[in-house]
């Protein structure tokens, strides 16, 4: 009896390592390749090149989703989402404020431009005629020679 109940536990322990050895085997390469994949998305961010590291991000998501590097690749992945929206904010305030000055400078110059044609015109200008230039005698023509015929 004591040797059955011997091979028995020595059977339930051999399944349970084997399980463990098997979850192991079949684990930690995914692990190791998502946490590679990890290492080489964060890089891509560091350099600033956030669409290569969204898809590197995303492709460890997918790929092994019940790993550590899953998890972290979520938050990298939300985080750059949040900081490309606050980039986008910020870019779209300041097209709001150059768009507010440039309509209160059109609205200035449309005034300008209803007083300028609301105001009566000028009068035309007075041309004075030049005064009557002197006249001048014809120079007089020299005397023609007298020929001396003799």
């Amino acid at each position: 009896m004591r040797v059955k109940t011997l091979l028995i536990a020595t059977a339930v322990v051999s399944a349970i390592l084997g399980a463990i050895v098997a979850y192991l085997v079949l684990t930690v390469p995914n692990d190791i390749k998502s946490g590679a994949m990890l290492k080489n998305a964060r890089r891509e961010i560091a350099a600033g090149r956030n669409d290569r590291a969204r898809v590197e991000l995303t492709r460890i998501v997918q790929q092994y989703p019940r790993t550590d590097a899953a998890a972290a690749a979520i938050v990298a992945l939300s985080s750059i989402a949040n900081r490309e929206r606050q980039t986008l904010e910020a870019s779209l305030e300041q097209v709001r404020r150059d768009a507010a000055a440039q309509k209160a400078q059109l609205s200035d110059l449309q005034k300008k431009v209803a007083a300028l044609a609301a105001a009566p015109p000028p009068p035309p200008p007075v041309v004075k005629e030049p005064p009557p230039a002197k006249k001048t005698a014809p120079a007089k023509k020299p005397a023609p020679k007298k020929s001396r015929r003799r």
